[in-house]
């Protein structure tokens, strides 16, 4: 029975991977359907060994806020396409979160994950783009990428699109927005994207948003309690 069970775990994670390069491919593809040309370049999964210490991710190169020398590391798996993400980023992160990382005691890692099609691999390729040319307005583009996502929408509907692009860069006070879009047009962060592909395919990420607090997964993300709780434990 663990075979079985290990088997149809791997074969549900790769489905996993290839849907999310299949839809980079179909970013490219589709790109004159958007409303503006935007062309990605398709990347092959790297080879990676599937594990479950969560403890050591790397981190490196992933937009982070908070104090470098924090005493606790929180990661999110998450994505700007899922309405999910949207609830914890606009209700569970600021009122139960944010004030751990105010108070210095706290660091959050974001790493994209691109679950939901061509979309979230576009918003995946600008937050990379943003983080290269104006690192400190990442986050500000992080909040209002989120805030621009419908409300009350289904994964399938089409919303983040250039426009909405242009948008959440105008809000976050970006200025070198046509920079930017040059490289999401180029795929010129496609290294960063590929890394992230790769960390979710590892750590065998089946859900976002999906929570690590100093190695150890969360069960409900969207619990405020079990999310404080495992930010209490980690700093005692």
């Amino acid at each position: 029975m663990k075979n079985k069970g290990s088997l149809i775990f791997t074969m549900v994670m790769t489905l996993i991977v290839v849907g999310a390069i299949a839809a980079m491919v179909i970013m490219k593809q589709n790109s004159n359907k958007a409303d503006a040309v935007l062309e990605t370049k398709s990347v092959e999964p790297g080879k990676v060994t599937a594990t479950d210490d969560y403890s050591k991710i790397d981190l490196k190169g992933q937009p982070m806020e908070g104090k470098k020398d924090a005493k606790v590391t929180m990661v999110e798996f998450g994505d700007f396409k899922c309405p999910a993400c949207k609830y914890f980023e606009e209700n569970i992160k600021p009122k139960y979160v944010q004030k751990y990382i105010d108070k210095g005691d706290l660091k959050v890692y974001f790493i994209h994950t691109p679950f939901h099609g061509a979309e979230s691999l576009l918003g995946g390729y600008a937050g990379e783009s943003v983080l290269k040319h104006e690192p400190d307005k990442y986050w500000a583009f992080h909040e209002a990428l989120f805030n621009l996502q419908p409300k009350q929408h289904d994964t399938s509907d089409q919303w983040l699109t250039a426009s909405a692009l242009d948008k959440a860069f105008d809000k976050a006070g970006i200025k070198d927005k046509e920079a930017i879009m040059k490289d999401v047009k180029s795929s010129k962060e496609e290294a960063a994207v590929q890394k992230d592909v790769d960390l979710v395919q590892q750590y065998q990420i089946t859900q976002t948003p999906t929570l690590i607090v100093d190695g150890k997964v969360i069960k409900d993300p969207m619990n405020e309690k079990q999310v404080t709780d495992a930010i209490e434990k980690a700093l005692k």
